[in-house]
């Protein structure tokens, strides 16, 4: 561990000497309490059985074979009655149980799930697609369990067609490549692959600017699977910024955004709850990069702050829980005290007063992407928490907001650069 500090002093003294733009602090605030310090190495998970199951006796097969499933297995109770089996990559585990799969039948009929979650607690309402794509959400006649319940029962109404059932609507890598190369088409904006994660999936970057490249915002997304709310919230962000309109054009003059839109794929492919394929939850691996996502993140935006003698100016780290929430620092402590974050909370929330942010002050030693923006990089970060049960109209209608309210204040704020 001394060796590994010594060369890292090494590596930030020679960044300084080459003039990079932005001062590094590799000294974070003293850590008192425990649990903000984690062990980030990889560790074993459980791959789940990639089956159909067929029940003959009532005409009914149930499956995972497509990306982005989670089922462990599978049992018959009785001639109406099916438990499935969820179980997460590893243990333990935040609880964000994720599931999903597919189920068809001979003919037309009524079946009734029995969700049992090992290690976990249900959170997520079903919802049901027959192509996929387009989703809704379970009635709440049919939904029969609470969250939080160990075991989650619901009914369904299935025929010969394939219905989806999943935790919240299914977007995997392949529709982010989808989405990536699409914005690509455009001249300003550059696709690259930043890395490869631990399964060798490829780390997408986005790099969107007609500036000087000097001042930089940071966009990151999906480092945590079931995550699907911030993730749509996060692409309607994005592609505001990366829009026709006056107001996106001018801030592109000024500012350089890098978007990474799905930290996580070896998670979102594989289903799971929370982690990486080496077990690890991402958003914990910011302080000693154990894991080739989080290290090859941090390389591409070293290298870009030392080759174009730039700064983040802010970061943004799209996530979703219960609520619509901002981890954001007190005002007193940040750079400069320019305070961009509670100024953005309220300029969003005077527009969305029915679906208001509420601001959660944080410390600073948690090993999270928002604390290295702050302690390495000296720059003001939040973490943008979407509900996950917010409706999708007002996430998209929020989503294009909150860029053009960000976009004012640090169009504001970059006169004093």
């Amino acid at each position: 561990m001394k060796l590994k500090a010594f060369f890292t002093v090494i590596f930030i003294t020679l960044f300084f000497y080459l003039g990079q733009g932005q001062t590094l602090w590799i000294n974070w605030p003293e850590v008192t309490n425990p649990a903000d310090l984690v062990d980030t190495r990889s560790r074993p998970i459980d791959f789940q059985l990639k089956k159909d199951y067929a029940f003959s006796s009532i005409g009914v097969s149930i499956g995972n074979k497509f990306d982005g499933a989670r089922l462990s297995h599978v049992s018959l109770l009785n001639d109406s009655t099916i438990s499935v089996l969820i179980r997460p990559e590893n243990h333990p585990i935040n609880m964000s149980p994720w599931y999903a799969f597919k189920i068809w039948g001979t003919g037309e009929k009524v079946l009734y799930i029995q969700l049992h979650y090992e290690h976990g607690r249900h959170r997520y309402p079903p919802k049901l697609s027959h192509d996929g794509k387009k989703w809704t959400l379970i009635e709440s006649g049919d939904l029969l369990s609470q969250p939080k319940d160990s075991v989650a029962f619901f009914r369904v109404h299935i025929g010969e067609d394939t219905t989806w059932v999943s935790a919240q609507e299914l977007m995997t890598s392949a529709s982010m490549q989808k989405w990536t190369d699409e914005l690509a088409k455009k001249p300003y904006i550059e696709k690259l692959v930043i890395g490869h994660t631990v399964q060798e999936r490829p780390l997408v970057a986005l790099r969107i600017s007609e500036s000087d490249r000097k001042n930089l915002l940071v966009v990151l997304s999906r480092q945590h699977p079931p995550e699907i709310t911030g993730y749509k919230e996060m692409i309607a962000f994005v592609e505001t910024l990366a829009g026709d309109s006056r107001k996106a054009k001018r801030f592109r003059k000024k500012f350089e955004i890098i978007v990474v839109p799905m930290i996580n794929p070896d998670g979102v492919d594989n289903g799971h709850w929370r982690h990486n394929a080496g077990g690890v939850d991402l958003n914990r691996d910011w302080r000693f990069f154990n894991q080739p996502e989080t290290s090859g993140l941090r390389k591409l935006l070293l290298t870009v702050i030392n080759e174009q003698n730039a700064k983040v100016r802010f970061s943004v780290d799209f996530h979703s829980t219960q609520k619509d929430l901002f981890y954001l620092f007190d005002k007193n402590n940040l750079p400069g005290k320019s305070g961009i974050a509670m100024d953005w909370l309220n300029a969003i929330n005077k527009k969305f007063p029915d679906h208001p942010f509420t601001a959660e002050l944080t410390g600073f030693t948690a090993q999270i992407s928002k604390n290295w923006f702050f302690n390495e990089l000296r720059s003001e970060s939040i973490t943008y928490e979407v509900g996950d049960n917010t409706d999708r109209n007002v996430i998209s209608k929020r989503g294009e907001t909150a860029a053009y309210e960000l976009i004012a204040i640090l169009l504001k704020k970059s006169k004093k650069y």
